[in-house]
């Protein structure tokens, strides 16, 4: 009997397998978008995969499942978010909550004692909120749910090896390498600490840069500071290589935070002017740039980045490919 109900099953996963990859890949483009737009930085790119039937077989006998259909299944879709900072992971939680119908939540970190180590993630199953359904990319997936891990890199990291290892609970490690465990568990939280004593740092410094009256050697987060107060906030681009073009500068003799200024108080016009008529010449068709970049044009009407900006400015003063190191 259990055979022929399994057998069911996979065929009811066989004809849902399709689907549930598109379901997927939409759910990852909107999540992607909503942590772009709120600024939330990612360690690596979203993970997500669709469970296999293999997969879902051995957790369907492991864990004696019910299943009467395939999409009962929580985790038949699952994505994995994995934060650079831990401050982010509220607003990424809050993200979810605020966007999705909410099945289940869990913090694992409850399941642990102050005096315990392992693994730390929060869970969510989800639905598509009901005003999404109306959108053709999502009408069908009324009744498709998907599992979303959130974690930080230290917190990825301890999961990861713990799963290698197979120590995903005190009792299975042996007693001669707990010691060894604790100090690596409490290692990779102080990392998450140790960020985040960072960023509250940085943020402290740029609150008093003053680049327009201390004349200092260029860092990133001064070139990033100059770069928006005088450059067009429409050519700012989410991420750019401030890094790269501080080497840029540097190859041109551009230094200190004066001698920027003066390069942009003196080439910002021209520079304008001639990405302008680039423009100009896409738009009438000449096949200057990809399909991306065109897009880029068409709906914000600028072509250069900030940093493409000032490469054009070190082209315009010092000679072609004269900033490449």
């Amino acid at each position: 009997m259990t055979h022929v109900k399994n057998d069911k099953l996979r065929k009811a996963y066989e004809s849902v397998q399709v689907s549930a990859k598109r379901f997927c890949s939409a759910l990852v483009e909107q999540i992607k978008e909503l942590t772009s737009q709120n600024n939330i930085t990612l360690a690596v790119p979203i993970e997500s995969r669709v469970k296999n039937w293999s997969s879902i077989s051995a957790k369907i006998e492991r864990s004696k499942l019910e299943l009467t259909e395939i999409l009962e299944l929580n985790d038949l879709v699952g994505i994995r978010l994995i934060l650079l900072f831990k401050r982010d992971l509220n607003r990424c939680i809050q993200l979810i909550e605020d966007n999705f119908t909410i099945i289940e939540k869990e913090d694992t970190a409850t399941r642990l004692d102050e005096s315990q180590f392992g693994y730390q993630s929060y869970h969510y199953v989800i639905k598509l909120p009901e005003q999404w359904l109306s959108i053709p990319t999502f009408r069908d997936f009324a009744e498709y749910k998907a599992e979303i891990q959130i974690r930080t890199i230290a917190q990825h990291i301890w999961a990861a090896t713990s799963h290698a290892l197979q120590y995903k609970q005190e009792a299975s490690v042996p007693s001669p390498l707990r010691r060894s465990i604790y100090r690596v568990s409490a290692l990779l939280e102080t990392v998450d600490l140790e960020f985040e004593r960072v960023l509250g740092e940085r943020e402290r410094y740029i609150e008093k840069l003053e680049p327009e009256i201390h004349d200092e050697t260029l860092n990133v987060d001064l070139l990033k500071e100059i770069l928006d107060a005088r450059l067009p906030i429409e050519n700012q681009r989410r991420s750019e290589p401030y890094s790269e073009l501080i080497q840029n500068l540097s190859k041109c003799g551009i230094t200190k935070t004066s001698e920027l200024i003066s390069l942009i108080d003196e080439q910002l016009g021209a520079v304008l002017e001639y990405e302008k008529q680039f423009i100009k010449r896409v738009i009438e068709g000449e096949p200057l740039v990809s399909y991306e970049d065109k897009e880029r044009i068409i709906k914000q009407s600028v072509f250069f980045a900030h940093v493409g900006l000032v490469r054009t400015m070190l082209e315009n003063k010092f000679g072609r490919f004269s900033w490449q190191v």
